[in-house]
């Protein structure tokens, strides 16, 4: 049996428990009641097929993202990708999504705020960042950049429901590392989304992450050591995006992608989150790649996988 075999077929045995707390259910619920009701007070240009708009998160920031329509919107419904991107990064430039667009999807593509794009933050954050995104008011459950960040990308997929040119039973959220985490998260919390891609997804198996220092783990451990008596706070508001937590909720097919030479989102927390994924899955494994997954290869595997559940309608 080839070395990659043998460590895919190790991987597959991990079964990692889970660490949400008891409102862990009751928390998100009330999250999602109010991405629902607070209104999205959506701006900018809203006619045409490529829109520079901006919608409200919860706490007034302004998010400034694409909303971008193929020819057949003038025809018909169509369905629609919301896209996650990776850390340090932005909502990029429309024509970043041409494949998507020539496949006949809509897209939605927001910032996270603070990062590479020009959304700010309504709400203000202990610490600079250098320690990671994940550390900012991480004392602080509810006003936690990670809190902000989740519930904006959920307005998101409210965005795309409520937007008359796209079908809203064929949503699909993806993205890379910060993006291809909250995807699954999203595809657990929302149940209108229909469809995930989620590659080399960041935010699974958040202790492993801390123990091995890997990527946004170092940071973590960092603020831990500096901040010692908050240690346990930490780990438990941790808790409330570690798609571990979320991986049993997911109703929709979902595709994961990781490589086995990741030292970044390491595949052993990929894949013990994909384990926990009770709905139809595929895995796809690159084994010589690290944090950079599959590129072109993948992509074409991401646009197939979107072909074969959204071709019904079309």
């Amino acid at each position: 049996m080839p070395q990659s075999d043998r460590k895919i077929a190790e991987l597959e045995t991990l079964n990692v428990p889970q660490t949400q707390s008891a409102d862990f259910g009751a928390f998100w619920a009330d999250a999602r009641t109010r991405c629902e009701t607070v209104p999205l007070n959506v701006a900018g240009n809203t006619v045409g097929e490529v829109r520079d708009l901006t919608f409200e998160g919860l706490d007034g920031t302004p998010i400034h993202t694409w909303l971008l329509l193929p020819p057949e919107a003038k025809e018909r419904k169509v369905p629609v990708v919301v896209h996650c991107h990776g850390a340090n990064r932005s909502r990029g430039k429309p024509d970043d999504f041409s494949t998507w667009l020539a496949a006949g999807c809509a897209v939605i593509a927001p910032d996270f705020r603070l990062q590479g794009g020009t959304t700010g933050s309504a709400t203000a954050f202990d610490g600079d960042g250098k320690s990671g995104w994940w550390t900012l008011n991480l004392n602080d459950l509810v006003n936690s950049y990670m809190f902000c960040v989740w519930t904006d990308f959920l307005r998101a997929v409210r965005l795309a429901r409520e937007t008359p040119e796209i079908d809203g039973m064929r949503i699909a959220v993806e993205g890379h590392s910060q993006g291809g985490g909250v995807a699954l998260g999203l595809a657990a919390l929302d149940p209108s989304i229909a469809l995930c891609m989620a590659d080399v997804p960041s935010s699974c198996w958040m202790e492993q992450r801390i123990a091995t220092r890997s990527g946004g783990g170092a940071g973590l451990a960092d603020y831990i050591t500096a901040f010692p008596e908050r240690a346990e706070t930490v780990r438990r508001n941790l808790s409330y995006f570690d798609n571990i937590n979320f991986a049993p909720e997911i109703r929709c097919p979902v595709l994961v992608s990781c490589g086995l030479k990741d030292t970044i989102c390491p595949p052993e927390c990929t894949v013990a989150v994909y384990n926990k994924i009770r709905a139809t899955k595929e895995l796809a494994v690159y084994p010589l790649a690290g944090h950079e997954g599959g590129r072109a290869v993948h992509s074409v595997r991401k646009l197939e996988f979107m072909k074969r559940f959204f071709q019904k309608g079309k």
